[in-house]
């Protein structure tokens, strides 16, 4: 696999990933400049802080690749097998309102963050930008889950 498409196949790994590098070295250095220099660096607590946002955000969206995040199954297992894959494009539906919305509030609030940041001297809508961005990836993976869990529920029904 050249590295082309690795990087577009594992974009939200590499670039989560990247944040909480630079994240953990900007907390660290600044620590140790802290401590033994008596001399903290200015911009690691905000820089931290806004690369934490990213993380989150970021990793939200891996955990919708991946099929990650926390559910609770119990009472889909406990259900028929031909009514598990309409409960699934239920939950589904729930998912995609609620991307939709996160896209919708995050515009709202990239557009709105019109200031600079006080240490970074960076406009806050270049931090904020990764909410409504990841709503959208986030969206095209739930898109692909209903997708297939439609399939599932419409050759179940074909069965029974």
């Amino acid at each position: 696999m050249n590295i082309a498409r690795f990087s577009v196949k594992y974009f939200e790994e590499i670039l989560s990933g990247t944040f909480m590098v630079l994240m953990f070295l900007a907390t660290f250095s600044n620590v140790v400049a802290r401590y033994f220099f008596n001399s903290p660096i200015q911009w690691a607590e905000e820089f931290s802080r806004y690369s934490f946002i990213w993380v989150v955000f970021l990793g939200a969206v891996v955990c919708t690749k991946h099929k990650r995040h926390i559910g609770i199954d119990s009472v889909v297992k406990a259900l028929p097998g031909h009514v598990k894959p309409w409960v699934n494009l239920v939950a589904d539906m729930f998912t995609l309102a609620l991307m939709v919305i996160i896209i919708w509030y995050g515009a709202i609030l990239t557009w709105r963050a019109t200031q600079i940041t006080a240490t970074l001297n960076v406009p806050q809508y270049i931090i904020y930008i990764v909410v409504p961005a990841s709503g959208v990836l986030g969206l095209l993976y739930s898109l692909r889950d209903f997708r297939c869990h439609l399939r599932e529920a419409l050759k179940e029904k074909q069965v029974t």
